[in-house]
């Protein structure tokens, strides 16, 4: 009985171990990412042009105010604290996502197969493009049409 305890040690320490891991390799699940945006909204953001994951432990979110002012933060992916922001006076952009916008992408992301977060870009092209993991853990990118924010690609990795 000894035996067979011992033999199953290593299967449940790689278990958690690959547990660990996927918890901490640069990615968020979707109720995480959507808290750490609603988090993000508190600071005025209205337009988005980049959310991605920063050293593996903060969430750095670049965008605008209404007002015009263009946001740069980075908030702790643990708790949503501010440990950084810059700002300077800018135009809102025809191209960023609104924050509703920005949710529908991650939704179409989502259905395409993405399981967790771990970047988003917009860029004046009229692209989105979304990376992350699928439920295999490997990694899914994504790209959408900004106009309609409809999948037209989507690749694994």
């Amino acid at each position: 009985m000894k035996t067979m305890h011992m033999l199953m040690m290593p299967m449940v320490l790689t278990g958690g171990l690959s547990t660990a891991a996927l918890a901490d390799d640069g990615s968020l699940s979707p109720g995480k990412l959507e808290s750490l945006l609603n988090d993000a909204s508190t600071y005025g953001f209205t337009h988005y042009d980049e959310v991605a994951i920063d050293d593996g432990n903060r969430l750095e979110v670049e965008g605008w105010r209404d007002d015009g002012w263009q946001l740069d933060i980075d908030m702790l992916i643990e708790d949503g604290s501010l440990v950084h922001e810059k700002r300077h006076k800018d135009t809102i952009p025809d191209w960023s996502l609104t924050s509703d916008e920005l949710h529908q992408a991650l939704s179409n992301a989502q259905e395409s197969g993405m399981q967790r977060f771990s970047e988003l870009d917009v860029d004046e092209r009229g692209h989105v493009d979304i990376e992350g993991y699928d439920a295999q853990n490997s990694e899914i990118d994504i790209r959408l049409e900004r106009n309609d924010l409809t999948v037209t690609g989507v690749e694994h990795d």
